[in-house]
């Protein structure tokens, strides 16, 4: 709002790879009867609150929007998400608008120049190369 008018402006927005602020980890199981072997895999989340604080206080500070992504082929998907902005709904303050997962790094890249209103792409500070101007380090916001 400007002005108290009400604005179709697009607010700003930020993608945050889910790396930044949770590890997955997922553990096998094997159960067996008498006749079959049976294997499960449990997957869980260990969430890095500090990291979602500085996020959490950008995004209120700025007005960002903030999206959480992940790779499918790092092992993410959608209900792993799902459950990490869940977790921090029930036990702190989400500071994530929504959740998208990709296939890979190329697929999110060939998707960036046609986002008008991002500013930036939080990675890991290995991998913030991968998104040419658009990589950024947690710590350099």
């Amino acid at each position: 709002m400007r002005g108290g008018d009400i604005s179709n402006e697009t607010p700003p927005k930020i993608i945050v790879l889910v790396d930044v602020v949770a590890t997955l980890k997922q553990e096998e199981s094997t159960s067996r009867s008498v006749l079959f072997k049976k294997k499960s895999t449990k997957s869980s989340v260990d969430i890095n609150l500090k990291e979602v604080a500085h996020l959490w206080t950008l995004g209120n500070k700025y007005g960002l929007s903030i999206e959480l992504a992940g790779y499918e082929d790092q092992g993410w998907a959608l209900e792993d998400l799902e459950k990490v902005m869940e977790t921090l709904e029930r036990k702190v303050s989400n500071p994530f608008n929504y959740a998208e997962v990709y296939a890979d790094v190329d697929q999110l890249v060939s998707l960036l120049p046609y986002r008008s209103s991002l500013k930036g792409v939080v990675d890991m500070p290995g991998r913030v190369a991968r998104y040419g101007s658009y990589g950024v380090e947690l710590s350099n916001l």
